[in-house]
């Protein structure tokens, strides 16, 4: 055989045999480096141009998982410089050396490393990221397990089949005969007694029948000459014969009804949700991976849905979901994620399955995340196969949805979080100089990131949109700014969420 063919079925072995490898995700970080050229000793100046620029490229992938501030931490300098001799030459992607208008050798750099393998390193020198710990992450997931459908393969097929043939009963018969008679006498009457036709002017026969015979109603007027009417009658003599043949067949006549009924049932594509739920499992896995602080949704859900809990698909298309996120906002979820995993088995020990997600904020409902993919695998069984591919579709998703709060977190350091103020007045006794006043001070508070965005304004209610990013919490800010302002001494607010809500008389008149 061609040792082309051997290599490529040898390959083929592998895919289909060897248990897949977890893929990582990786950080790609470039950086510049430079150093005096150094007399007869290139190898140094070459180290020393290469670890100058490791340094920026680390630097900047602290900036990516921390903040933008974070390489001037005189604690993350420190660690960096540790940092800087546990990442190999291996590491490097690319290296690109020149020289600079003062002859100093300059290297650019480009190091791939494994994310988690970074944020290991990150965590050994005690400037691994904690916040991220600090807000908690409810996962709603299902998964199906099914086989495509084959429109060439039913399960059942079910055909019905129903005569019903009744012939006429005696009754029926007799009457029908009674009434072939009448017709039988008439026309011989009308036959024998033309000129008596003719001068009534008029004939009517009828044979009426009952939805199992045949009738025919003839009618006709008879004017002019004796030899037209003589005509006239002959030819009514020859519609009444035709209705007695009729009649006569109608007695030969009988119910004949037949029913039939096919039904073709296909192999059904959703049965319901899997109770041993393979993708959840191998997404909390992965959420451990990216030090994500995850809770437990089956305590959740079993809390809530007293008789049976709802799929994704039925919470999605009605009130329940609205509901049952406050309901985890309460039970202090930051972060809610959704999603479904349709697993299908192809036969022959391969399958293929697609996951769908979708993660949002709770307090504001701010989408972090809406994501879909695909992924195909082989396996030793049908059962080891789904395995397999939800490993895959749980490695996406735990992925996803561990860089999106990152990066929503270094968003929001960097921009600030954006909360909602909303000025009530159950007695509509806010003036435009109170409204304006209001304004003013919130322009004074400390860790304002934004202009104050004025979304509404009436004596009763006075709505802004600002964003914050100050190193005490929102509430404790609002409070120093309410403090400033003597119209306030008898206002009192709350917070939920990203929306702050003031009572200008006090809380408990605004319930009123």
């Amino acid at each position: 055989m061609n040792r082309k063919y051997i290599s490529l079925a040898a390959i083929l072995l592998l895919y289909l045999f060897v248990p897949s490898v977890v893929r990582a995700e990786m950080i790609e970080v470039s950086g510049d480096g430079k150093s005096t050229v150094i007399p007869d000793n290139n190898s140094a100046t070459v180290a020393t141009a290469t670890r100058n620029a490791k340094r920026e490229a680390i630097n900047a992938a602290v900036m990516q998982l921390i903040g933008p501030s974070a390489p001037n931490d005189p604690k993350v300098i420190a660690a960096v410089e540790k940092i800087i001799v546990q990442i190999g030459d291996d590491k490097i992607v690319s290296r690109n050396a020149s020289r600079d208008e003062n002859n100093n050798y300059v290297v650019h750099i480009t190091i791939r490393i494994d994310s988690l393998e970074f944020i290991k390193l990150m965590q050994t020198q005690g400037i691994a990221p904690t916040s991220d710990r600090l807000f908690k992450i409810l996962v709603v997931m299902d998964e199906f397990f099914t086989t495509p459908t084959d429109k060439q393969k039913p399960l059942r097929e079910v055909v019905q089949y129903a005569h019903d043939k009744t012939t006429l009963s005696e009754d029926r018969l007799s009457a029908s005969s009674k009434a072939s008679a009448d017709v039988r006498a008439s026309a011989r009457d009308s036959s024998a007694s033309s000129a008596k036709y003719a001068g009534s002017g008029r004939y009517d026969g009828r044979v009426s029948g009952d939805g199992y015979s045949a009738g025919v109603h003839a009618s006709g007027q008879q004017t002019g000459s004796a030899a037209q009417r003589s005509d006239s009658a002959a030819a009514y003599s020859n519609k009444s014969a035709e209705s007695s043949r009729l009649d006569t067949q109608s007695l030969d006549l009988h119910k004949d009804v037949v029913n039939f009924y096919s039904l073709v049932e296909y192999q059904p594509q959703n049965v319901g949700p899997e109770k041993d739920n393979l993708t959840y499992t191998a997404l909390m896995r992965e959420a451990r991976k990216y030090d994500l602080a995850m809770m437990d949704n089956s305590v959740l859900r079993s809390t809530y849905f007293k008789k049976k809990a709802l799929t994704i698909q039925e919470m999605d298309n009605s009130p329940e979901l609205v509901q049952y996120v406050t309901f985890a906002r309460k039970n202090n979820a930051d972060y809610f994620m959704m999603g479904n995993t349709i697993i299908r088995d192809l036969g022959s020990n391969q399958c293929d399955g697609v996951v769908s997600i979708k993660a949002f904020s709770t307090d504001n409902n701010e989408i972090l995340a809406s994501e879909m993919r695909s992924e195909g695998a082989s396996g030793t069984s049908p059962d080891d196969c789904r395995a397999k591919v939800a490993e895959k579709l749980a490695y996406f998703a735990g992925k996803t949805i561990g860089s999106s709060i990152k990066d929503y977190h270094r968003q929001r350091e960097v921009s600030g979080k954006e909360y909602t103020v909303l000025l009530i007045s159950a007695e509509g006794a806010l003036t435009g100089r109170m409204s304006s006043s209001f304004s003013r001070g919130l322009a004074n508070l400390k860790g304002l990131a934004s202009k104050v965005n004025v979304r509404s304004s009436t004596d009763r209610e006075y709505e802004v949109v600002l964003a914050y990013k100050g190193d005490v919490p929102f509430a404790d800010a609002m409070g120093e700014v309410l403090d400033s302002m003597p119209f306030m001494n008898q206002a009192d607010y709350s917070i939920n969420g990203t929306k702050l809500t003031i009572c200008l008389e006090g809380p408990k008149r605004c319930k009123q």
